[in-house]
């Protein structure tokens, strides 16, 4: 089952999370210094190597969910994605900053747990877990 996890650095490392596995995809991103969705938008897009906007697409969470849920843009089958430095992501915009982590959550994981399957011609599931790291 895809889950969100929020965890200290401290309880990551303990739990050698990263590289465990060969078969799984890891996407870290640094939450550090995003103020914005922009910025989130952005970031999130270099981590995951996502590729352009379509012409007249917006930095918005349609486009992101878009993305996030596209089985070319995400062709492995098992997915890790960690935001580091959690506790100085969107620090100053909680409600954005609750809107994400509600996406993740609500959306985002249950699409890859069992969704696809049903909503998507020849769709498959993906393991697809996320990791929110502070340092506190």
């Amino acid at each position: 089952m895809n889950k969100l996890y929020k965890m200290t650095a401290k309880e990551f490392e303990e739990k050698k999370i990263l590289y465990k596995h060969s078969d799984t995809k890891y996407i870290v991103m640094d939450g550090s210094g995003i103020t914005t969705y922009e910025e989130y938008f952005d970031r999130l897009w270099q981590a995951f190597g996502f590729s352009d906007l379509p012409e007249g697409w917006k930095k918005d969470y349609h486009s992101e969910d878009d993305f996030m849920t596209d089985s070319d843009e995400l062709p492995n089958n098992k997915y890790v994605f960690v935001i580091k430095n959690y506790e100085n992501f969107l620090t100053n915009n909680h409600s954005i900053r609750s809107d994400i982590e509600e996406y993740y959550a609500d959306y985002l994981l249950p699409f890859w747990d069992e969704e696809v399957e049903r909503v998507v011609v020849d769709g498959k599931r993906k393991d697809f877990d996320i990791y929110l790291v502070s340092n506190e």
